[in-house]
């Protein structure tokens, strides 16, 4: 009889592969974490309008990080728009046109067209630091990305078959079970889709933005998009080529970390009759769900979106079956 070795090659990649995603998982937590403790202090501290910008290739990274924050928390502002925007006027016949017809106008407005009433209230309601002209700078980027993500919600909840909608009012759904186990599903694929379009939208507000005159007043912060408007400027071939690999660096890496574990995550959502063959895969997706330590989160755990077609059908069942019925057999009644 052959025994098998205590320390199998099989054994040891199955224990190690989640201790070492665990570990990168943490390391990135720690990496989010201090990023947002040093942008905070650099908010917090006085007004610098006009920032020296340096062209060397070492200064890159620097500036690739505040930009790459400038549009992650403009994304997350037009999310939160995007949602409550399209909610209220996809549920409320009295203003429904009147919304879709402010939001249609808005989108048709270019962004530099906003930047002087945004950043002189952004500076003016918070004078004293340098939140004020960064706020100012984020805002400019959410009118870039926002507009896609509000139609794309709206027309997603106009677009719920309505047996779903019934089936969800049968079981007595309440508002947030409703938006949660119907609304956000079945509008995710396209909100991920259309994300996409807005970040893209979002790289070029910032260019324009990180680097503006107004009046009498230069503003320039530390960016990509300063970064590049300085080397343009003074010519320095070097530096622009240097700062144009970084941008598209960016952006490959955003497209395989984020949006393609997102759009693989989210064809799940999709509602149709016959399962499709064609699915999208995502390596860092696969990483991500053998991880003991992301599958223990409560993100991961207590508050997973199920599938539209299944949602309406599953807790809520449990609370019909558990009430008698009142209605009579007709066949027993019969001799």
């Amino acid at each position: 009889m052959k025994i098998q070795p205590p320390l199998a090659r099989t054994l040891v990649v199955s224990r190690r592969w989640p201790f070492l995603i665990d570990t990168a998982i943490a390391i990135c937590a720690l990496a989010i974490f201090f990023a947002i403790v040093s942008t905070g202090a650099y908010w917090l501290g006085k007004p610098v309008p006009v920032v020296p910008i340096s062209h060397s290739i070492r200064a890159l990274p620097v500036y690739a990080f505040y930009s790459v924050v400038r549009i992650t928390i403009a994304y997350l502002l037009s999310l939160i728009f995007a949602v409550s925007y399209g909610y209220i006027a996809a549920y409320n016949p009295r203003v429904e046109a009147w919304m879709i017809a402010v939001l249609d106008i808005l989108q048709s407005i270019p962004v530099l067209s906003f930047l002087p009433p945004v950043v002189l209230a952004m500076v003016a309601l918070v004078p004293g630091h340098q939140m004020g002209i960064e706020m100012g700078v984020i805002l400019l980027i959410f009118t870039g990305q926002v507009w896609n993500l509000a139609f794309s919600f709206y027309s997603s909840l106009k677009s719920i078959p309505r047996e779903m909608v019934e089936a969800s009012r049968i079981y007595r759904y309440s508002a947030w079970q409703r938006f949660w186990q119907l609304e956000m599903p079945y509008s995710a694929i396209g909100m991920v889709w259309n994300s996409i379009v807005s970040v893209a939208g979002g790289w070029f507000a910032l260019i324009a933005c990180e680097m503006f005159t107004m009046g009498d007043r230069n503003f320039q912060l530390p960016g990509l998009g300063s970064y590049l408007q300085t080397a343009t400027v003074s010519g320095d071939i070097r530096a622009l080529i240097a700062g144009f690999l970084v941008v598209i660096l960016i952006v490959v890496a955003t497209d395989q970390l984020v949006w393609r574990p997102l759009i693989a995550w989210s064809d799940k959502f999709k509602f149709e009759q016959v399962e499709s063959a064609d699915r999208v895969t995502s390596p860092i997706l696969e990483l991500l769900r053998r991880s003991s330590l992301f599958n223990s989160s409560p993100a991961a755990s207590g508050a997973t979106w199920r599938s539209p077609s299944t949602a309406a059908w599953q807790k809520p069942k449990k609370a019909a079956s558990s009430i008698p019925s009142t209605k009579t057999n007709p066949a027993a009644k019969a001799p």
